[in-house]
């Protein structure tokens, strides 16, 4: 039996989760020239667009948000992002029917930050459904979705303290603000126009979940993310969303007090549990109506089949390997490079080291899904 904990995380030596930290400075400084860019600009012409002045706001969401951000595990294909959201009071954006507001929206900020991308050496990306992209260096971008928020909302808005609890609905794409909900967080999409949709939701959930479960749920999130990264499942729709939400469920199965202190078996009896999760419906915490899992049919069986392997080889390592390094050859198969390939920081018990001799090898199967050819 391996103890690989150490590999996992530890305060003092080398560990996977410090390989995953990545440098968050370059986006952080690109936010803030595109807040201050995009304050400019609708300073100068909002008037012109929409028919008064009036200043964004802006929300920082996702994994910047949460801290779960990772170094990317093949980039320049994987990519660092920070989801930098601007919001334009609801009754701003009214003045025109639904279709075309959205439009105007997304016109003016393409605009602006077609400017910001030329001077700043930049790539504006313009297909992206429902955000503005720039690409800001070979393994980093920053998206830039548009909402519109109901004005009492928005003047009570700050861009780091947001605590409004508001019920979100179905998709719909009317063409009439009589038919959109006068009380929803509103992102504007080129396709559909706009889709209810509040990020301030998940993220006071995890927020609230990590003040339950502490850093742990944190940790295993992050190990979930670079596991899907290093076997490139993100081809499959399997989000960091969908994967945190599967992490919370099988905390809240295993029980708070009955959560193993070890990291390594910690971190297997959560895995234990994403395959079947991953099989169904995986609902969103705070919209109960909404499924996180938007795995294609066709291939969940493929994503549940190398979520099952990760399970099978960590319970192989840590219950019977008994060989240090065996199990962190194990390991760097399973998580990637960044796991530390030190012998040191594993033990084995001594039941095993006493049989070793004696037992054959076990060899531990590399993972059916891996690196693609074409990275």
């Amino acid at each position: 039996m391996a103890n690989v904990a150490k590999l996992l995380y530890s305060t003092v030596e080398e560990c996977f989760l410090q390989n995953l930290e990545a440098d968050a400075s370059p986006l952080t400084v690109a936010r803030k020239k595109i807040r201050d860019h995009l304050r400019a600009a609708f300073a100068a012409a909002s008037k012109d667009y929409f028919g008064r002045v009036i200043t964004p706001k802006f929300f920082t969401q996702g994994s910047f948000a949460y801290k779960t951000m990772n170094e990317p595990a093949w980039p320049p294909e994987q990519q660092k992002d920070m989801d930098d959201g601007c919001y334009l009071p609801l009754s701003f954006v009214r003045g025109a029917r639904p279709s075309q507001a959205a439009q105007l929206f997304f016109d003016f900020v393409d605009t602006a930050l077609i400017e910001l991308a030329r001077i700043e050496g930049w790539t504006h990306v313009g297909t992206k459904d429902t955000c503005v992209r720039l690409l800001i260096s070979a393994d980093s971008h920053v998206d830039v979705p548009l909402y519109a928020i109901p004005d009492s909302e928005f003047v009570a808005m700050r861009d780091h303290a947001l605590k409004a609890n508001m019920e979100v609905g179905a998709r719909t794409k009317p063409d009439t603000w009589e038919a959109l909900p006068s009380n929803a967080v509103l992102l504007a999409h080129r396709q559909e126009d706009w889709m209810e949709s509040d990020p301030r939701k998940i993220r006071a959930w995890f927020l609230d979940a990590v003040e339950l479960y502490g850093e742990p749920l944190r940790r295993d999130c992050r190990y979930m993310k670079a596991w899907r990264d290093h076997h490139e499942l993100e081809s499959y729709k399997v989000s960091s969303i969908l994967l945190m939400a599967c992490v919370f469920e099988a905390y809240e199965a295993i029980g708070g007090i009955y959560l193993p202190s070890r990291e390594d078996e910690r971190f297997l009896q959560v895995i234990e549990r994403i395959p079947a999760k991953l099989r169904g419906a995986v609902y969103n915490p705070r919209e109960p109506s909404e499924d996180l899992n938007r795995i294609p049919v066709a291939d969940r069986d493929k994503v549940v089949r190398a979520a099952q392997t990760l399970a099978n080889r960590m319970r192989e390592i840590v219950k019977h390997c008994n060989d240090e390094r065996e199990a962190v050859d194990a390991m760097i198969t399973l998580l990637g490079t960044r796991v530390p390939d030190r012998v040191d920081l594993v033990s084995v018990a001594i039941a095993a080291v006493a049989t070793v001799a004696a037992t054959p090898k076990r060899q531990v199967e590399a993972p059916a899904v891996g690196r693609s050819s074409s990275g």
